[in-house]
């Protein structure tokens, strides 16, 4: 008999099995979304044909109704993995108002289907979910690098006087210049599932995004062609257009709060004035007139005043102050009269508060004083230098940059200048963010792909997204090493324990029941994990060895049992039970021996202190509170003995476990912003300050930490279903 033949298409080192819908490079499966490799084999197919948007929308999407939007972003994804340029093309062309076509030269060849086998549980490992990116298909005319530039001391500046330039100070540069301090932008073109996502993708530099108030779209500031422009964009980097075309750099763009105007600042004068116009760039007006420099403008939430930074009436170059004026450039006031650099002004949401930096400290810092200028008060206590001060929709949290740690990164604090956690994490420089209508994103800009492009991200920070399965994959719990991720998933009908790489690498089940498996708890030396499972009628604790083997139940008992949690010396399990009409929480050996109660009624989540001499749990609270009683977190003694709640008055709490230094406790809890959202937070175990950790419009629960304290593993259902995501925790800087 033949054998079958299948065809498969060749082009440079790349190769694309058209029967196992897979890319290969060099031997290696390359991660592409399915329809990203839809859209390639068509293209591949009609390689050095022109194939129009229309007929890749229908080939592809089919019935599905989408925006050119969708097809564009999947062509930054085939162009980010193939290593193309959309200005000078070795793969795919743009055919302005048509569509693309493929210009590298393909090799069609046929194989015996026994040469080439790609099974189908390794195309689930290299596809991801679609990126949300996408690119201007607009090449830029005039290809400008951003320039390094040394941060200039006051002492240096005072130095250097005239010899600095004015276009270095109108774009509040000295915080710019302190940012790119002797350094080349650094590369790192890997995003995290579920990460940073890249919106522009140009040889120059994009920079200062601006969400709309309705968060339609992003102004923000790019050289592309030539000088500093303005331009918008929709939120997933499409519908690029310029707004500003004088022969000047036009920068800092601030949306008024009904998103009609925008305020910026021009240097077309000859020196940096504050200017506005429409929101689709017609009717650009002069607001100041003066031979100083105006810069960085801001607007009042009521939409009558716009602070701005100026170095007007001062002797000193260098001595920028905060002003404030109506918005049509009457009636000036000045805000500060610091002889230091004040500059960088942003009103809060309520009007209440203007933030600014300042170097009245010998460095830079970021302040906050009253709308009426009383009441300055250094926020960001720091040797470092701060800056760049963004509120957040609800006037709770601020973030800003940082150089703490060495180069710029994205910071967030409380409005207080409280809790100060680090959200970028990397060697590139990330700066100038802005938040989202809803609060949830941050837009922001960054060199970590060569030079500055704009990217959004979440505000719990740069997530990693671990696993990506159109099921629902829960409850992950960390090796003791480390090195591995175990966690339950219904990718093969009920639910049931898998273990993955940390990296979310190499996933194996390890039960295969048609019943539900989920709950998994290592073992303190990783050689067992304890699980729940309903296989023989209730839930029930079970045991099996690491590697999935000798699965042994450990309870019998009529009622639900579950949450094991193991003690730190591995002698007993903790867990939650409803038996014999007495719910709380019991304790056993690993034989299921010697059962005791610690903690009675309504009580789940055990989680053993890294010690053995704590457990803490989840209650309902003895009080109540608006006619209902609350669950909250409690600490008991190992023997049961002690109960104390520790959160109090405060949206529902569940799911606590320790950090290995049993400093803090993770825990999840309902969010009073967002009606249904649960969130992460975070507890200091010597105090009652619970600091928020992700802040999505979903589900995050059961953190677990790993071992070295670093990371948070947890699920959320915010991409739609169940995954598994990383966090980076950053400890205050």
């Amino acid at each position: 008999m033949e054998t079958p033949e299948r065809l498969v298409f060749e082009f440079e080192s790349f190769l694309l099995d058209p029967d196992g819908k897979v890319l290969l490079k060099k031997g290696d499966a390359v991660r592409l979304t399915p329809r990203a490799v839809d859209t390639l084999l068509v293209l591949v197919t009609d390689s050095g044909l022109v194939v129009t948007k229309d007929r890749l929308l229908q080939q592809v999407w089919g019935e599905t109704f989408v925006e050119d939007g969708s097809l564009t972003r999947t062509i930054h994804e085939l162009r980010r993995v193939l290593g193309d340029d959309s200005s000078q093309p070795k793969f795919i062309e743009t055919i302005p108002k048509r569509g693309y076509r493929f210009v590298a030269p393909v090799h069609p060849r046929t194989l015996n289907r026994t040469q080439v086998v790609i099974e189908r549980h390794l195309v689930a490992r290299v596809t991801t979910r679609e990126e949300e990116v996408s690119e201007a298909d607009q090449p830029a005319t005039t290809r400008v690098l951003p320039a390094t530039t040394a941060r200039p001391t006051r002492r240096a500046l005072k130095m250097t006087g005239a010899a600095l330039s004015l276009a270095l100070i109108a774009a509040a540069v000295i915080w710019v210049a302190l940012i790119r301090k002797g350094a080349t932008p650094q590369t790192d073109r890997r995003t995290p599932r579920g990460g940073a996502i890249r919106l522009t993708d140009n040889a120059a530099a994009d920079q200062l995004p601006r969400w709309s108030p309705d968060g339609s779209k992003i102004a923000f500031v790019s050289n592309r062609d030539g000088k500093n422009k303005i331009y918008v964009m929709d939120p997933d980097g499409s519908n690029v257009k310029r707004l500003t075309n004088s022969n000047a750099d036009d920068s800092d763009p601030s949306w008024s709060p009904d998103g009609s105007k925008i305020a910026f600042d021009t240097d077309r004068d000859g020196n940096r004035e504050i200017y506005l116009m429409n929101a689709d760039g017609s009717n650009q007006v002069r607001l100041t007139a003066n031979p100083a420099v105006d810069v960085g403008p801001s607007w009042s939430p009521d939409g009558t005043l716009i602070a701005f930074a100026s170095n007007r009436n001062n002797s000193d170059p260098y001595n920028f102050d905060i002003w404030v004026m109506k918005t049509d450039g009457t009636d000036l006031k000045q805000l500060t009269t610091d002889p230091e650099y004040d500059a960088e002004p942003q009103w809060s949401p309520d009007g209440r508060k203007i933030t600014f930096v300042s170097g009245r400290d010998n460095n830079f810092e970021v302040y906050s004083m009253n709308a009426d200028g009383s009441d300055q008060t250094n926020l960001t206590i720091n040797p470092a230098a701060d800056g760049g001060a963004v509120w957040s929709p609800d006037g709770k949290s601020i973030v800003f940059i940082s150089s703490r740690t060495g180069h710029p990164e994205i910071h967030l604090m409380d409005h207080d200048g409280r809790n100060v956690r680090r959200l970028t994490n990397g060697t590139s420089k990330n700066t100038w963010m802005s938040f989202s209508p809803d609060g949830s994103k941050l837009a922001f800009d960054t060199d970590r792909d060569g030079n500055w492009e704009i990217y959004i991200m979440d505000i719990d920070g740069e997530l990693t997204r671990l696993t990506d399965n159109p099921a629902d994959d829960l409850a992950p719990a960390w090796a003791p090493d480390g090195t591995h991720i175990a966690f339950s998933s219904n990718r093969e009908g009920k639910q049931n324990i898998f273990v993955m790489d940390s990296d979310g690498g190499h996933v194996k089940p390890l039960t295969h029941e048609p019943s539900g498996n989920t709950e998994p708890s290592w073992s303190p030396d990783g050689r067992r994990i304890a699980f729940v499972s309903d296989r023989d009628g209730d839930r029930e604790i079970y045991l099996m060895n690491a590697d999935g083997s000798n699965q042994t139940r450990l309870t019998h008992n009529q009622g639900d049992e579950t949450s094991p949690s193991w003690s730190p010396d591995g002698q007993e399990i903790a867990f939650a039970s409803t038996r014999n009409a007495s719910p709380g929480i019991y304790s056993m050996d690993t034989h299921g021996n010697n059962v005791r109660r610690l903690a009675i009624g309504a009580a789940s989540r055990p989680s053993w202190s890294p010690d053995g001499k704590r457990i803490a749990y989840s209650a309902l609270s003895p009080r109540e509170l608006d006619g209902r009683f609350r669950w909250e977190l409690f600490l008991m003694d190992a023997d049961g003995s002690n109960p104390t709640m520790i959160t109090s008055d405060v949206p529902n709490s569940d799911h606590p476990c320790w950090s290995p230094d049993l400093t803090k406790i993770a825990f999840a809890r309902l969010t009073s912003e967002v009606p249904g959202a649960i969130n992460l937070f975070m507890l200091d175990t010597g105090s009652n300050n619970a600091q928020r950790m992700t802040f999505a419009h979903a589900t995050d629960e059961r953190p677990a930490w790993s071992p070295d304290g670093k990371k948070i593993v947890f699920q959320s259902n915010r991409d739609g279903n169940f995954e598994i995501y990383l966090l980076q925790v950053q400890n205050p800087q």
